[in-house]
């Protein structure tokens, strides 16, 4: 897809794929650093801002084809505001309710975009993400918090009004391929009815425009002003133990 194709369908539909950025071998390793984390961690669903503590994962969120990508919506000067990856294990019952980006983050207040990279086969069968196209246009919508077990979304947050699921599109992405959506579109995902996991590398780009929170961002690409940012250095234990016991002690 080219740079022009890719800015207009983004522009249009809220969310762009497939995008092909890491090649079989690079899957394998980031997939088995991942799975490695997740088998010291136990029954975890969902790993936020690993990128700050294990040099693996914040070469995946930098990852140059990950950055072209982007530069064709948010242009040259990138920083990422956190990455979360979502593990579902084979037949579970975890899924994520409709809902925005964009409800707590403030993403929408600023130029940003969400890239979403499989690690492994994300389709209808394992729970891929699902989104209403062109419902980016609709601004910030009303959310209500609920109370399940198997949601995925940290706050519980879904869109109180009814969504018509008949004009949703499954983002089915092959390893290795990602999406781009908007911080505004509407999405979701269902449960893995799968033998095998289904797992998601996502990565928040803004820019250096948006504000300080108090929160370390990485600038990844350009040379934008971050002076008023609380910029992070690279991680560079590579130790998985001393890296895992660091993250989990900042981890809330």
């Amino acid at each position: 897809m080219s740079a022009s194709a890719l800015s207009k369908d983004y522009e249009r539909n809220g969310v762009v794929f497939p995008i092909a950025v890491l090649a079989p071998d690079e899957v394998t390793n980031y997939r088995n650093a991942l799975e490695a984390v997740a088998f010291l961690c136990g029954e975890s669903k969902r790993f936020d801002n690993l990128h700050l503590f294990f040099p693996w994962a914040y070469r995946l969120a930098t990852h140059e084809a990950v950055l072209d990508a982007v530069e064709n919506i948010l242009g040259p000067d990138l920083v990422i505001d956190g990455t979360l990856v979502f593990y579902k294990p084979p037949r579970d019952d975890s899924y994520a309710s409709w809902h925005q980006d964009s409800v707590y983050s403030g993403w929408h207040l600023t130029p940003s975009v969400s890239a979403w990279i499989a690690l492994t086969p994300s389709d209808q069968t394992n729970g891929c993400m699902r989104a209403i196209p062109g419902s980016h246009k609709l601004g910030l919508l009303d959310h209500e918090n609920i109370q399940d077990p198997n949601l995925l979304n940290r706050r519980g947050e879904r869109i109180s009004a009814d969504v018509d699921e008949s004009q949703a599109v499954g983002i089915v992405l092959r390893p290795g391929e990602m999406s781009l959506h908007h911080t505004n579109i509407v999405h979701g995902s269902k449960s893995n009815g799968s033998d095998g996991p289904r797992i998601g590398f996502i990565v928040r780009f803004v820019t250096s425009r948006t504000t300080n929170r108090e929160r370390a961002v990485v600038q990844a690409h350009g040379n934008g002003d971050c002076s008023h940012l609380k910029l992070a250095a690279r991680p560079v234990d590579e130790n998985i133990e001393t890296a895992l016991a660091a993250w989990r002690s900042v981890r809330r």
